[in-house]
């Protein structure tokens, strides 16, 4: 009985920090574009006992069914590792409540409308992905996923792995400087600003790839997990970052960030990666701050390109990654949240 809760706790320790994750991208994406906020003289639930609308399209079912799938499969994931398993309705009230709250908020958006079909629909797909969990743990496939995190990951690495997951979503959106996620902080502060060397930027570049490599030694501790990831990582980095220059600039400009000083930048990233490998974990932890509060720091008086401006606001193509500007707030906020992470580990440092 312990060995099972173990195993249900593993399974459902990544589960925990998407679930947050994806609640937060399902209230950007029905909030959008945060404008034209007004009372319009009803009360937020009066949706529900509203006419159903006249004109919808297949379209329309479909997104708001899949767009709540993975939320309930994830949530029937997170909640299987509690102590006492929640019944499976927990998971269709998780999302009935989510979908209630931002149709409901959709009352006071003058650009959007509530909708009771809509909410309907994205019970429906909470229902559908908890189903889906429930089939692939009787199928073992989550109990096998937590085998093969036990052998592969230190305890109590959920949060870490989400990040891990996310960098290269955040690196969609095309950056002044590839891999200087986190960039803005200094126009946004109004700090004294500069253009930087090509040494600096190469810099840039190499932190950028080194303090994720180190996040992925801190929670992996065997030392060929470790060259597995430093491989994955690498070509995340190089096929993500071409990615978004061909979908934002056009495929002829697809490798046109792959220029001397940025391959410099590469070549250091993973040299130091390679050396860093045997690493300990408290050290990768201490490492990792060290080295992400410069390229903050960098990147924070680092002044904004124009032409770069120009270009990415002409291209349309770049529409497609964006998803209403999600991708280009996570490229910003994810190196703080990894920051935050990293000061939990170094000050209350896990024993195992």
């Amino acid at each position: 009985m312990a060995r099972l809760q173990a195993t249900r706790t593993e399974a459902s320790g990544l589960a925990f920090p998407l679930v947050l994750v994806y609640c937060g991208l399902v209230a950007y994406a029905s909030l959008y574009p945060f404008v034209g906020w007004q009372s319009q003289g009803v009360m937020p639930w009066a949706f529900v006992l509203a006419p159903l609308p006249r004109y919808w399209s297949g379209f329309d079912v479909a997104i708001n069914v899949l767009g709540y799938m993975p939320l309930g499969f994830l949530l029937a994931v997170a909640w299987r590792g509690a102590s006492k398993p929640r019944p499976a309705w927990f998971t269709v009230l998780g999302a009935l409540l989510l979908s209630f709250a931002m149709e409901a908020l959709q009352t006071y958006l003058a650009p959007r409308v509530a909708s009771n079909v809509d909410w309907a629909l994205n019970t429906l797909g909470g229902a559908l992905g908890g189903m889906l969990a429930w089939m692939a743990d009787s199928l073992g496939l989550l109990q096998s996923w937590s085998r093969f995190r036990g052998r592969s990951f230190a305890g109590g690495s959920g949060f870490a792995l989400g990040l891990l997951l996310l960098w290269p979503l955040a690196l969609l959106y095309p950056t002044p400087v590839p891999l200087g996620l986190g960039s803005g902080l200094g126009q946004w502060l109004e700090l004294d600003t500069q253009v930087l060397s090509d040494r600096a930027e190469s810099a840039i570049i190499s932190l950028g790839l080194v303090v994720p490599l180190l996040m992925s030694y801190a929670v992996t501790p065997k030392l060929l997990h470790r060259a597995l990831a430093l491989a994955l990582m690498v070509i995340a980095a190089l096929g993500v970052t071409t990615l978004s220059n061909g979908l934002s600039f056009g495929p002829e400009h697809a490798t046109v960030w792959l220029h001397e000083q940025s391959l410099w930048g590469l070549w250091v990233g993973v040299a130091v990666g390679a050396l860093l490998l045997p690493t300990t974990r408290r050290l990768c932890w201490a490492l990792a701050f060290l080295l992400l509060v410069p390229q903050l720091l960098l990147l924070g008086i680092m002044a904004p390109d124009p032409y770069f401006t120009q270009t990415l606001s002409i291209w349309e193509r770049g529409h497609f990654i964006r998803f209403y500007g999600a991708t280009q707030w996570l490229g910003r906020l994810w190196p703080y949240a990894a920051l935050a992470l990293i000061i939990s580990n170094i000050t209350w440092p896990r024993k195992n």
